[in-house]
C-alpha cells in the first residue's frame, strides 16, 4: 500500500505572558492619575490623564489595533480638558469620581450590547489573532466585562451617595477585585465554561474485565454495528472486556457495507476512506488491534469534471499543487499559500491528542490535557484554530481569486453533505483537506471486509457479535443503564453504546422519563443532513482506463468504478459502478406509494442518462441494475430520513456528547463528534472505548 507522507511540523510552544493583564491595568493608569490629583483639589490631573492616554493610543494608531479602555480614556480626557480650558468649567475636577465610574461603566455594557467587551481588546495581546473572535474567547470577556461594569457601578453609585473620594478604600477594594478577578478568569476561564456545558455528562461506570459474569452478563452491550461500534467493540475485546454487539441486519458494517448482484460486487455508498496514513485513526486503530495494514487497502485515484473538464488530483500536497496550477496557472501562488496552511492546520489537529490515537473535543482537551494545556493551544496550534473558526468558503477566499477554482476544491465538502459555505473548519480538514493530503483509500473485498474484519478481531478476543438480532428497548433505572432487550432475550450489561442514531436512540431505545424531557427536545430539534439516491450498474466494459473516483462538479454526483480499486468485484472485462447523487427524503414518496417503483426507475434512468458525460453509451452497457432510495437507506441502516452523513454537518448545527444524560449510556458513530465518514467513526468509537477503560493507558503510545 502506497502512503503519501509529510513531516507533521511541531507547534510552538508559546509560554503564556498576562500581557492582556499588563495592558489592562496600564489602561487604568491614567484614570487613577486623574482620580489621584483631582481628590486633592488639583486640576492638573486633566492635561496628565490625557497626555497619558495619548501616550497609549499613539502605539495604537501605529499599530492600528485599539482598545475601547484607552480610546474612552482619551475622549473623557480630551472633553474634560475642553471643558476646563475652553469653558473655565470645573465640573470634570469636582465630579471627578462619580462622573468617570459613570462613564467606565457604560463603556462596559455598551460593549457588551454591541458584543465587543471591552477587557477582550486588552486580552487581545495574549493570543493570536485566529483566536479573538472564538467563541469561547469571547463568551469569557463577556463575563469579565460584566463584573467590570459591576465594580464600576458599585463606585459610581458609593461615590454619588458618599463623601468618599475616589481613591478612598472602597473604591480601591473595587478595582482591586476586578483586576484579580479578570487576571485569573482569563485563565480558567475557558475551561470553566466547557466543564459547565459539559457538566450533565461528567459521570463514569467503573467497568472491570476480571470480574466474572454470568451467561447473558457483559461487561459493554453495543448496538448497531456500523464501523463506530465495531471500532469500539474491537478496541474493548482487545482490552480484555466482554463485549456484546448487535445488529438487526444480516451483515455488519451499516453505510460499510457491500452489495451482490449477480458476478458484482458494489459499494453500498464508501467510496474512500481517509485516515490511512502512519498518524491516521484507521491505521492506529488496526496498530491498536494488532492487525497489519499492508493489503488491506487501496489508494483511490481522482477525477473532477468541471465544465467538460477533467481534472486528475494525485494525493499528496505537491501533486495537488502543481495539478491544480496546471489548470490555474494564474491562481498557484495562492494554490500553494492555501494547501501549506491547511496543511499546518491538518497536522496540528493531529498533533496534539497524539497519546490519545484521536482528535478530543474541547470537554475532553481540558479533563485529560489540564486546564494549562487547554488554555495554550490557542497559542500553540494557531493554523488549527484559525481554521475551526471559520468555514470552508470562508478559508478559500482568503487565498484563491477564481471562483472556478473554488468550485473544484468546494466539491469535497460535497462528502460532509454541505456547501462550502456551511462546512465548519473541521469538517474541512477531515473531509476536505485529509484526502487531498494523504489520499483516500478504499478496502480490498469492498467495504463489507473492513467491517468483516472488525467483527472478527472481536469474537477472536471472546466477543460476541449477534446479526439478525434487533434491540427493542435498552434497559435503564434510576438514569443508570443496566443492559437491553431483544425480544424475549434480556442481556445485563453495565455500559451500553448506541451505534444508532441518537434521534432513534432517544425516542425508540429508551425510556422517556430515563432520558427527561429537555434531552428529549434537544435531539428532536437537531436537523437531519440529506439523503441520497444510489445507482449500481454492472457494466459489459472495461472502464480501467478511467479513474476509480469521479466528481462530476457540475452535475452534483459522483462515480465509483468498484472494479477500478479492487478487480475481483466484477467478472473479467467488466466493471462495477456506484453513482450517488444528493436527494431530499421528503422529495421521494414512501414505498407503500404506488408511484415509489416509477419513481424509482426514472431517477434511475436519470442518474445513469447524466453519467453518460463522463461514460459515454453507458446505458447500452449495462446489464445489472438496481438502486437504492432515501427510504432504502431509512429501512436499512434506522437512519431517521434516510440520512447519509446524520445529523446536518453544517457550521453552528449541534451534536449530541458522546455520553448520554443516563449514567452507562454511550453514543458511538456518525451522531457524535467528529461526525460523519469512516475516518470519524473511528474516532467516535476510539474515544469511546477509551473513556469506558477509564483513559487508563495512552493508547497512542
Amino acid at each position: 500500500m502506497s502512503r503519501q507522507h509529510m513531516a507533521s511540523p511541531e507547534p510552538l510552544e508559546r509560554k503564556a505572558r498576562p500581557m492582556g493583564a499588563l495592558m489592562l491595568a496600564l489602561g487604568l493608569v491614567p484614570w487613577a492619575v486623574y482620580w489621584v490629583l483631582t481628590s486633592q483639589g488639583g486640576a492638573a490631573g486633566i492635561p496628565i490623564a490625557l497626555g497619558l492616554s495619548c501616550a497609549l493610543l499613539a502605539q495604537q494608531v501605529w499599530s492600528r489595533a485599539y482598545r475601547l479602555l484607552d480610546l474612552t480614556a482619551f475622549g473623557y480626557f480630551l472633553t474634560a480638558a475642553a471643558a476646563m480650558y475652553g469653558l473655565d468649567s470645573t465640573l470634570f475636577v469636582d465630579t471627578a469620581g462619580p462622573l468617570s465610574f459613570t462613564v467606565l461603566f457604560l463603556l462596559a455594557v455598551i460593549s457588551l450590547a454591541v458584543r465587543r467587551p471591552f477587557s477582550a481588546y486588552s486580552a487581545r495581546s495574549d493570543y493570536p489573532k485566529q483566536y479573538w473572535h472564538n467563541p469561547d474567547f469571547i463568551s469569557v470577556h463577556n463575563i469579565v466585562t460584566t463584573v467590570w461594569a459591576g465594580v464600576f457601578f458599585l463606585c459610581a453609585i458609593a461615590l454619588f451617595f458618599t463623601s468618599i473620594p475616589a481613591v478612598g478604600p472602597l473604591p480601591v477594594a473595587l478595582v482591586a477585585a476586578g483586576f484579580i478577578f479578570s487576571l485569573v478568569f482569563q485563565s480558567k476561564g475557558p475551561a470553566y465554561l466547557i466543564q459547565q456545558r459539559f457538566r450533565p455528562y461528567e459521570w463514569h461506570v467503573p467497568v472491570s474485565p476480571t470480574s466474572s459474569k454470568q451467561q447473558n452478563e457483559y461487561d459493554v452491550a453495543v448496538v448497531g454495528a456500523g464501523i463506530g461500534g465495531l471500532s469500539c467493540a474491537a478496541l474493548l475485546a482487545k482490552r480484555g472486556f466482554k463485549v456484546l454487539v448487535m445488529e438487526q441486519q444480516a451483515q455488519v458494517g451499516g453505510y460499510c457495507g457491500s452489495l451482490m448482484r449477480d458476478d458484482f460486487i458494489f459499494s453500498t455508498g464508501v467510496a474512500g476512506i481517509t485516515g490511512v496514513w502512519e498518524n491516521g485513526s484507521v491505521l492506529r486503530l488496526l496498530s491498536r488491534l494488532g492487525v497489519p495494514a499492508e493489503g488491506r487497502f487501496v489508494s483511490n485515484r481522482t477525477r473532477y469534471v468541471y465544465k467538460g473538464k477533467d481534472i486528475d488530483l494525485p494525493a499528496g500536497i505537491p501533486h495537488v499543487v502543481d495539478s491544480l496550477g496546471d489548470v490555474f496557472p494564474e491562481e498557484k501562488e495562492g494554490i500553494g499559500a492555501f494547501f501549506q496552511e491547511a496543511t499546518e492546520a491538518y497536522y496540528q489537529l493531529h498533533e496534539y491528542s497524539s497519546d490519545y490515537g484521536t482528535p478530543l473535543p474541547d470537554h475532553l482537551i481540558v479533563r485529560l490535557l489540564g486546564e494549562k494545556a487547554a488554555a495554550r493551544m490557542p497559542r500553540n496550534y494557531t493554523a488549527l484554530y484559525d481554521w475551526m473558526n471559520k468555514t470552508y468558503r470562508q478559508k478559500l477566499d482568503e487565498h484563491l481569486g477564481s471562483e472556478s477554482l473554488k468550485a473544484v476544491l468546494s466539491a469535497a465538502s460535497g462528502q460532509s453533505g454541505t456547501s462550502a459555505e456551511a462546512t465548519p473548519g473541521l469538517r474541512a480538514l477531515l473531509s476536505c483537506i485529509g484526502p487531498y493530503l494523504n489520499g483516500t483509500y478504499f478496502p480490498v473485498g469492498g467495504p463489507r471486509a473492513f467491517a468483516a474484519m472488525l467483527a472478527e478481531v472481536i469474537e477472536q478476543h471472546g466477543g460476541t457479535v449477534l446479526t439478525n438480532y434487533k434491540v427493542d428497548r435498552i434497559l435503564s433505572d434510576r438514569r443508570r443503564v443496566r443492559g437491553v432487550r431483544c425480544g424475549e432475550e434480556i442481556f445485563q450489561a453495565h455500559v451500553v453504546v448506541a451505534n444508532v442514531n441518537a434521534r432513534t436512540c432517544v425516542l425508540q431505545l429508551v425510556e422517556a422519563n430515563e432520558i427527561g424531557g429537555p434531552y428529549i427536545d434537544f435531539v428532536k430539534g437537531l436537523k437531519m443532513s440529506r439523503s441520497a439516491f444510489i445507482v449500481y450498474a454492472g457494466v459489459d466494459e472495461d472502464l480501467s482506463s478511467y479513474p476509480s473516483f469521479i466528481q462530476h462538479v457540475d452535475g452534483d454526483y459522483s462515480m465509483f468504478i468498484n472494479s477500478n480499486a479492487d478487480r475481483r468485484l466484477a467478472p473479467t472485462r467488466r466493471s462495477a459502478i456506484t453513482m450517488v447523487a444528493p436527494i431530499g427524503y421528503h422529495d421521494f414518496p414512501s414505498r407503500d406509494e404506488r408511484d415509489y417503483d416509477d419513481r424509482k426507475r426514472q431517477l434511475a434512468a436519470l442518474l445513469v442518462r447524466k453519467a453518460e458525460e463522463i461514460v459515454p453509451e453507458l446505458s447500452s452497457k449495462i446489464s445489472v441494475l438496481d438502486a437504492a432510495t432515501p427510504r432504502t437507506l431509512e429501512s436499512h441502516t434506522s437512519m431517521p430520513e434516510g440520512a447519509v452523513y446524520g445529523f446536518d454537518q453544517s457550521a453552528g448545527s449541534r451534536r449530541p456528547h458522546f455520553r448520554a444524560p443516563i449514567k452507562g449510556l454511550y453514543f458511538a458513530g456518525a451522531s457524535t463528534f467528529p461526525g460523519a465518514g469512516i475516518e470519524s467513526v473511528v474516532m467516535s468509537g476510539t474515544i469511546c472505548a477509551n473513556d469506558i477503560e477509564g483513559w487508563i493507558q495512552s493508547p497512542g503510545k
